[in-house]
This record gives C-alpha cells, sequence and structure tokens, in this order.
C-alpha cells in the first residue's frame, strides 16, 4: 500500500480568485458599494440580469469570505440588508480602475450589466 501526503496549497491569490472570479461577484461588490446598506430585492433590481439563486448564491460565498456584511433583524417579516466590510470597501476600490478601463473602451449605446453597477463617485463613510 502506497500512501500519498495530500499537501494543501495556501496562496491568497487562488483565495481571491476563487470568490471574484465568479460571474456577478464584482458586480455585486461594486453595486452595494454604491450604497451604504442594500436590501436583497433592491440589489437583484439593479442587477437585472442575475438570478435569484445566483445572487443569494454569490452573496453568502463573500459573506463567509468577510467581503460584504449580511445584517438580519429579528421582525416579521424578515429584513436583511447588505454592507461592505472594511476588506469589501477594498476591494471595491482596487476593481474601480478595472471599470474605468473597461469604460474607456465601451462601445457607446452598448449596455451590459455592469451600466447599473458602474458609479465611479464613491460612497464615502
Amino acid at each position: 500500500m502506497i500512501l500519498i501526503k495530500e499537501e494543501k496549497m495556501i496562496c491568497p491569490l487562488c483565495n481571491i480568485m476563487n470568490i471574484v472570479s465568479k460571474k456577478w461577484s464584482l458586480l455585486i461588490v461594486n453595486a452595494i458599494g454604491n450604497t451604504t446598506t442594500i436590501r436583497f430585492s433592491k440589489l437583484k433590481k439593479k442587477l437585472r440580469e442575475i438570478n435569484s439563486k445566483v445572487l443569494s448564491d454569490r452573496l453568502k460565498e463573500l459573506v463567509q469570505a468577510e467581503i460584504i456584511y449580511r445584517d438580519s433583524k429579528d421582525s416579521i417579516p424578515p429584513h436583511v440588508e447588505y454592507s461592505l466590510t472594511d476588506k469589501g470597501k477594498s476591494l471595491r476600490k482596487a476593481i474601480m480602475p478595472l471599470l474605468e478601463w473597461f469604460y474607456s473602451y465601451h462601445e457607446k449605446g452598448m449596455l451590459t450589466p455592469c451600466d447599473l453597477a458602474y458609479q465611479i463617485e464613491t460612497v464615502t463613510d
């Protein structure tokens, strides 16, 4: 019998790439960053083309990665709001140059999901 020692790769870049490379993740971070807090339904309306399951899955992943904060209020009906953590705010600042680059080459009149999530103005604390 041959035993194979399993090694775990620890790479911070791999960890963040597993999160932000998924469709919608960066747009969600930016859309939340355009507000102080936002509810699920308003975020879904802002991103228009995203379906509820994908949005829910991405939000869970971003909460687990401590990029966004989920504030659940004990009320009837339940009230949940999302906001960026400090880590999420710094990620949003890091992706803004990428969005600015895209819009410098963006064909006028061509609409993308980014159009609703994109704002150069940042919300300040």
